[in-house]
């Protein structure tokens, strides 16, 4: 049924003072008395119709819409009738009463309002002008003087014109503002879906803080109708997203517990609010958005351009940041990950306005983003992308099926779509039983009622894309019992490839633990802070370990390094697209293998070469910087393919279709990965998930006592003397010193930590004075210039306790250009920080 529309009129000083207490600010549900309108948002907004109006309200029905005029030619506020009430006189009175004790002196709103009551939904503020919309209705004058409930023939116009009166009310309604409430549930009894005020129901706090200064002020700026997005920092979710549904409060009580102090009570600021909507599915606020490096780019220019976030600039939650309004930029990005909030924002009369087209992307990265946020703004069932790679992978199944009987020979591309389609059965097999059960499904020759079903249904869905069924009985159990066989491939060897013979290193320091998680998982991550020897680790280890095995002869072919970098793709580790002409001069693309792609493509020739009585030569590649990477993009779908049993002729061996040539392929379990990650960069606590349950991970932390040893001194009490001295050893003695405290001050920052700390490895080939100033000058302070930001302020005072003079010009903010003397004068406070907390101990 289509809805109706109510005019009214709110422009006498009774009227307006009806529309401020009863529409605009709304009326707590508990003071109500007995009746209980529907909902149960706290503030119940509502209209008693006037009485010299004489509104007959027979035809008014939930869900028909009020527009309010208040003057100056035009209407500037909607609701929507939730209740209409007519039978009682009891909430008429009440409602009339409480505007005549709250409003202004003078009016008499219970002579003048009749006791038929209009309950609304929130309401949203609009701007229409009343001669375009009286023109459209049939309405000879300009200003509206009375209730007017017009025809539906009228309506109908309203209809045409703007399609709905739902729509007519989003093309006008005023652009709201989008809020982020930052807080916790967590030990707050009272803020659980049963408690006094709970999650999405308001937004409070105390306003001013402990040195009386006022605080969350922020809380004035929204209006009503506004969005509220709740972000819970105990469970780090967005969770849900409500509507501001009345002024402001400043007389507040406080929490029902005895977290505010009793001088600030009745003095707190709150905020209510309504209509609260929980995300199925709430977006991790830490991997979803703040942390997702797709969108760090995207969140520093919010952050560059904004003066109060809920976030700061190392993307964790601000301090202090409890409600704070959201950029639209940030809102999108929300939407990406929470695509139901562009028909939340619909439903209440806000139709956000779409990202600006776009013609060109600088990075994959750009288009991943931008597309993200585009795609809820699209009218078309989002499912279409599906139901085109639906028909595509159905179609490559069909044609492979053609070749599936009992013992048939497929290739490794054949076989591959053949897993899959087992890969589909086995995965839900449960269901298919419980599902053949239920519907009383009986058996086809030797299949089972559930493979029955699995095959039939399958067999619906290639009519559904329009390719010939050719799924039967006999290719169902040829496939799920695997009684087909895949062709070998021929290994190809050239044997003009010659390569030198890899130098031995001696066994790296955990040399053995290394080399048996390598045996267990595959691969590994060795993790830690700048300069602790991570890759020289990895680089001595496999020159070690690749030289271990009896009868192999190691060549420089079995170890490869590759460095990755935000740049880094898919096409440049597995395998990409070249571009090349034909004599006629027509364009030609030519799969080109990446280095992993080309290198475990070597490994495999080896494992097949080597024969089931021989061991197969291990094939290591060393990943520096592997986190600074994007994982998941780079890696793809071999991924799956990295775990030991999914390697090739292992138990459950997985054969990837790559992306550009559609070849299958399977890791060979002779090919081994070691990653180098600097904590400095990034959390190991932040690497793709997917990736982090295939890897394990070896910390490496700062080792100073070895560049203790390694500069010949045989205790930390020997390099105290040192230090203490006027010898040749002196600058490098109070350098250690240095960094060991350093680095105690640097993991009691809270945005540094251990994996900020200085790494023992700045020491290593430092001979003389210079290469001690060098190392400080060029290596150490630039690192902790970066730590903090160029925050010289911090490093002053965190780092260097307030001095540091002699190698920072504090004023200009830049390290100066010092000697050794400077040096040395400089680091003699550390040294006496260091003997005084010795001392101490």
């Amino acid at each position: 049924m289509t809805p109706g529309v109510v005019l009214a009129s709110a422009t006498s000083p009774t009227e307006q003072a009806v529309f401020d207490e009863l529409v605009y600010q709304g009326v707590k549900r508990s003071r109500l008395s007995s009746y209980r309108p529907p909902g149960d948002s706290r503030i119940v907004h509502s209209w008693p119709l006037p009485l010299a109006d004489h509104v007959d309200t027979s035809d008014l029905t939930a869900g028909d819409y009020v527009l309010f005029y208040r003057g100056h030619n035009r209407y500037s506020w909607a609701a929507e009738i939730t209740a209409v009430e007519t039978d009682t006189d009891e909430i008429g009175d009440v409602l009339t009463g409480l505007v005549a004790t709250r409003g202004p002196q003078n009016i008499q709103p219970d002579d003048e309002f009749s006791d038929a009551v209009l309950f609304l939904d929130i309401p949203v503020p609009i701007e229409l002008e009343s001669y375009r919309l009286h023109d459209l209705l049939g309405i000879d004058q300009e200003a509206l003087t009375r209730t007017i409930i017009p025809g539906s023939d009228a309506t109908a116009n309203l209809q045409d014109e703007f399609g709905s009166l739902e729509e007519m009310i989003r093309t006008t309604r005023k652009s709201p503002s989008a809020f982020i409430e930052v807080t916790s549930v967590k030990d707050k009894p009272y803020k659980e879906p049963d408690g006094e005020f709970p999650l999405g129901s308001a937004v409070f706090s105390r306003s001013q803080g402990a040195d009386g200064r006022r605080i969350y002020e922020t809380l004035r700026d929204p209006e009503v109708g506004d969005l509220v997005l709740h972000i819970r920092k105990d469970s780090r979710e967005l969770v849900g997203v409500s509507t501001v549904a009345s002024t402001l409060q400043e007389d507040f009580e406080g929490p029902p517990d005895d977290s505010w102090p009793q001088e600030e009570r009745g003095e707190g600021y709150f905020r209510p609010l309504g209509n609260y909507v929980a995300f199925e599915d709430p977006p991790n606020i830490d991997q979803d958005l703040l942390q997702n490096e797709d969108y760090r780019e995207r969140l520093q220019q919010i952050y560059d351009s904004t003066e109060k976030l809920f976030y700061d600039r190392n993307f964790e939650l601000a301090q202090g940041a409890y409600f704070t309004e959201s950029p639209l930029d940030f809102l999108y990005l929300c939407i990406a990950e929470e695509p139901t909030l562009v028909q939340i924002a619909e439903d209440r009369f806000w139709s956000i306005p779409r990202p600006d087209a776009v013609s060109q992307y600088d990075t994959v990265t750009d288009a991943v983003v931008d597309v993200r946020t585009k795609l809820p703004f699209d009218e078309r069932d989002r499912d279409w992308f599906l139901d085109v790679f639906t028909e595509v992978v159905i179609r490559d199944l069909t044609n492979a099926l053609s070749k599936v009987e009992p013992d048939a020979e497929l290739t490794e591309r054949e076989a591959a779509f053949i897993s899959l389609v087992k890969e589909m059965y086995e995965s839900r097999v449960d269901e298919f039983e419980v599902a053949a059960d239920r519907l009383g499904i009986g058996r086809t020759n030797h299949v089972s009622p559930a493979e029955t079903l699995f095959f039939v249904l399958f067999r619906v869905l290639q009519s559904r894309v329009g390719v010939s069924p050719n799924m039967n009985q006999v290719k169902a159990k040829v496939i799920i019992n695997d009684e087909y066989d895949v062709e070998a491939p021929t290994p190809e060897f050239d044997p003009d490839d010659e390569t030198e013979p890899l130098s031995a290193r001696p066994m790296p320091d955990r040399g053995e633990d290394i080399a048996r998680q390598l045996l267990d998982v595959g691969q590994m991550v060795f993790y830690g802070p700048p300069g602790t020897g991570k890759t020289y680790t990895a680089e001595q280890f496999a020159r070690w370990w690749l030289n271990q095995q009896p009868d192999v002869e190691p060549t420089t072919g079995q170890l490869e390094t590759v460095t990755f970098h935000p740049s880094f793709t898919y096409e440049d580790f597995i395998e990409g697209l070249s571009v090349d002409t034909n004599e006629e001069g027509q364009v030609r693309y030519d799969e080109q293998p990446g280095v992993f792609l080309e290198f475990a493509e070597r490994a495999r020739q080896a494992y097949y070469a080597a024969g089931e009585s021989e061991p197969a030569p291990r094939y290591v590649m060393i990943i520096d910087e592997i986190n600074r990477g994007n994982l998941a993009q780079i890696f793809g779908e071999m991924i799956t393919a990295l775990e030991i049993d999914k390697r090739l002729d292992a138990e459950s061996e997985v054969s990837i279709s790559l992306a550009h040539s559609g070849n299958s392929f399977s890791i060979p379990p002779n090919l081994y990965l070691i990653g180098t990650m600097n904590t400095a960069d990034r959390s190991i606590a932040l690497v793709d998930a997917a990736l982090r349950r295939r890897f394990r991970f070896l910390s490496f932390p700062p080792n100073l006592d070895r560049a203790r040893e390694d500069h010949g001194f045989d205790s930390w009490d020997a390099v105290e003397d040192a230090a203490r001295t006027t010898g040749d050893n002196r600058l490098l003695a109070q350098s250690l010193i240095a960094v060991q405290v350093l680095n105690e001050r640097i993991r009691d920052q809270p945005d540094l930590g251990r994996g900020k700390q200085i790494g023992h490895s700045f020491f290593y080939g430092v001979s003389d004075e210079q290469d001690v100033v060098d190392m400080w000058r060029f290596e150490i302070l630039p690192l902790l210039e970066e730590y903090l930001f160029g925050q010289y302020a911090r490093i002053r005072d965190a780092l260097f306790s307030g001095h540091g003079e002699q190698l920072f010009d504090w004023e200009h903010q830049q390290i100066k250009a010092f000697d050794a003397a400077a040096l040395e004068s400089a680091l003699g406070s550390f040294v006496r920080d260091y003997v005084e907390d010795t001392e101490a101990d």
